[in-house]
């Protein structure tokens, strides 16, 4: 039988081909804007679901008495408080004026003249992962106590 030359291996292949997608990106579209006025709307709407989940998971595992229930009923507490932070900040940057940017619209530098309540608004809701990464190190903690699972009747 007549050996295959080593870079004929698929698995090398398709490690030199994640090495060279990597270390050779093109440009990364990461920050998706969302077009006026429908993009806004399926997106707000996206972040009154996300309410309705946590509050019903909320529910669930009050009902259920799971492991971590603490730390999973904080964490859903901060996401909703997120999404609420989210939904008046995308409605404050409607009634922001396009003059008060500086630099290009999807441009990660961009700045803020802050000329007015609505502007203010934008600017404090805008520090949501104040809030964010909290939930997430609360998820974390509750994940963790029920992945312990149940302690022993008794005992603590």
């Amino acid at each position: 039988m007549k050996k295959r030359a080593p870079w004929l291996y698929p698995g090398l292949i398709a490690s030199v081909a994640l090495v060279l997608v990597v270390a050779l990106p093109r440009t990364a579209l990461a920050l998706q804007p969302h077009g006026p006025p429908e993009g806004l709307y399926v997106h707000q709407m996206a972040h009154i679901l996300f309410v309705g989940a946590m509050m019903f998971l909320l529910y669930y595992l009050r009902k259920e008495r799971l492991p971590g229930l603490r730390w999973f009923t904080w964490s859903g507490i901060l996401f909703i408080l997120w999404n609420l932070n989210a939904l008046v900040g995308h409605t404050a940057e409607v009634y922001v004026e396009p003059q008060d940017f500086l630099g290009a619209p999807a441009h990660l530098s961009r700045r803020l003249l802050i000329s007015g309540p609505a502007a203010w608004t934008y600017y404090i809701t805008k520090l949501d992962h104040l809030i964010l990464v909290f939930a997430f190190i609360l998820l974390y903690f509750g994940l963790q106590a029920l992945a312990r699972g149940p302690s022993p009747l008794g005992q603590k």
